[in-house]
């Protein structure tokens, strides 16, 4: 169940962007990082938190995306294809406004260990 940040600078006037990208990350994510057996993923298994920077932030982009996601070894073979396709899909996302804004894809893959209450 891969977790998802949105961080949006402050003061940029993004959090409606931001929490509308927030909406349709899933649909890009789930996709992109599906491995077989245990790794499929649905639009349902990706959580997205959205948060704003704040002004003690240091060079920080306009629209941060942080990606925290099980290391399969069949998601870390093509990490930087997997990572593309996400990246492509924002941007086509952000087409539709008409902002000039600065960000990143960052895709995080760990041993981790999760469990349901």
């Amino acid at each position: 169940m891969p977790l998802t940040l949105i961080q949006h600078k402050n003061g940029r006037g993004l959090g409606e962007i931001a929490e509308k990208l927030a909406k349709e990350l899933p649909a890009f994510i789930a996709p992109a990082l599906s491995v077989s057996g245990d790794g499929q993923l649905t639009h349902d298994d990706i959580e997205v938190w959205v948060t704003e920077g704040s002004t003690a932030d240091v060079n920080t982009k306009d629209l941060e995306i942080i990606i925290w996601a099980h290391e399969y070894p069949d998601r870390r073979a093509n990490l930087e294809v997997r990572k593309d396709a996400i990246i492509g899909c924002v941007r086509t996302f952000l087409a539709d406004y008409d902002r000039n804004v600065s960000g990143f894809v960052w895709i995080l893959l760990q041993p981790t260990a999760f469990g349901v209450l």
